[in-house]
């Protein structure tokens, strides 16, 4: 008798391992963070870099099948520390949820401070050099070289080292509210058309501001991507 449930076990066991398939900790750490990477990298021109912190398993056990990740939360703003929420799918089928934490990192040139700047000093190049810094933490806020040349001034004193913060300082802007503007509209990454409008709030390159076709006072969303120029995509 002993002898015949040992025997079930071992079948039971052996066909249980046919139909099942075993995913390292590793393996899934590493699909998430390019998953994650490659969705950032669209959302930024800087250099990403994406960390899966730790899992709740060392292996996982899943169906036999075609394995798929959706990030279901997360994978649609960069944070430079969140959970990521993710379902797992085995041949289009769902299976479970992981919540996995991650750190994410952008790499940018950026202006900083060479020395010490002072309220409503000058803000040049004599005053900043470039450094490539992780800006995850305040990405929407910083300068880049582009900008020098411009009439910029600070807002608050700067330390030397330390990150230009564009909220802090006080400069002409690349678009002006109620000026003149050319709106390009774009599609699958080509213009199809550009036209004269109105701005309906001042902006710098990589804003985002409301601007107004002239001719029909249709208000659309777009980027400022240079002096006079705002980009929509359709």
């Amino acid at each position: 008798m002993k002898r015949f449930i040992t025997t079930a076990l071992i079948m039971i066991v052996s066909v249980l391992g046919v139909n099942a398939q075993t995913v390292t900790s590793v393996e899934v750490k590493n699909q998430i963070s390019n998953q994650l990477a490659a969705a950032y990298k669209k959302m930024t021109d800087g250099e990403v870099q994406v960390k899966i912190c730790a899992t709740p398993f060392a292996e996982l056990q899943l169906p036999d099948g075609k394995i798929t990740y959706k990030i279901v939360q997360g994978g649609d703003r960069i944070t430079a520390r969140d959970i990521k929420r993710v379902d797992v799918y085995v041949d289009g089928s769902f299976v479970r949820t992981l919540n996995l934490p991650a750190q994410t990192a952008v790499y940018k040139d950026v202006l900083v401070a060479s020395s010490g700047i002072n309220r409503d000093q000058a803000i040049t190049g004599e005053t900043t050099e470039v450094k490539r810094l992780d800006v995850s933490y305040k990405m929407d806020y910083v300068l880049t070289n582009d900008v020098i040349g411009k009439e910029i001034f600070a807002k608050k004193a700067f330390q030397k080292g330390e990150v230009i913060d564009k909220r802090f300082v006080r400069m002409r802007p690349d678009v002006e509210r109620n000026g003149d503007v050319r709106i390009f509209f774009v599609a699958n990454g080509a213009v199809m058309i550009s036209i004269d409008g109105t701005a309906m709030a001042d902006g710098m390159t990589g804003d985002y501001i409301n601007v107004e076709n002239r001719n029909y006072k249709k208000v659309y969303k777009g980027k400022v991507i240079g002096e006079h120029r705002v980009l929509v995509n359709i």
